[in-house]
């Protein structure tokens, strides 16, 4: 396994933030984009449902933009991001930049469960290398989902 320094997790967690800033600004840019489909099954869109319910339960706005803007960042790095060679590289990224966002998954726990559930129905887990385009499409797109099912006003 490849060992990555603190300099690259620094500039990864700034890439994000930069990628969700820029989400939020062009949003319509990428949803134009076609969108490439890794899980369709019925049972994954019934984990996304479940995502979606726990969600609405959340009262807090700023909870709910914070969540969503870690989702959407996620899959907009993801989309471009080549420095990764697997998947597996990704988890480290994603705990900073929850930490740095301040979402404490705790505070939810239902919503937590809904999200790793469906983590582990599109297997988020296994290791996959992260080599082409379409490797870093396919990987981007469960969090397009879960930015889809954590979409608010």
């Amino acid at each position: 396994m490849q060992k990555i320094n603190k300099t690259t997790y620094a500039l990864a967690v700034v890439l994000v933030l930069a990628a969700t800033t820029a989400w939020s600004n062009l949003s319509s840019y990428f949803t134009e984009k076609e969108e490439v489909v890794v899980v369709s099954t019925d049972e994954s869109n019934s984990f996304l449902s479940k995502i979606t319910e726990e969600f609405k339960k959340i009262e807090n706005k700023d909870d709910k933009a914070t969540i969503y803007k870690l989702f959407a960042g996620a899959a907009s790095y993801l989309e471009v991001c080549e420095s990764l060679d697997g998947t597996y590289q990704f988890d480290p990224i994603l705990a900073r930049v929850q930490n740095s966002y301040g979402w404490d998954r705790e505070k939810y726990p239902d919503f937590t469960d809904a999200v790793s559930n469906y983590l582990v129905d599109v297997n988020y887990d296994d290791p996959k290398p992260l080599t082409t385009k379409q490797e870093r499409l396919d990987f981007a797109k469960i969090f397009k989902n879960l930015a889809e099912a954590t979409k608010h006003e």
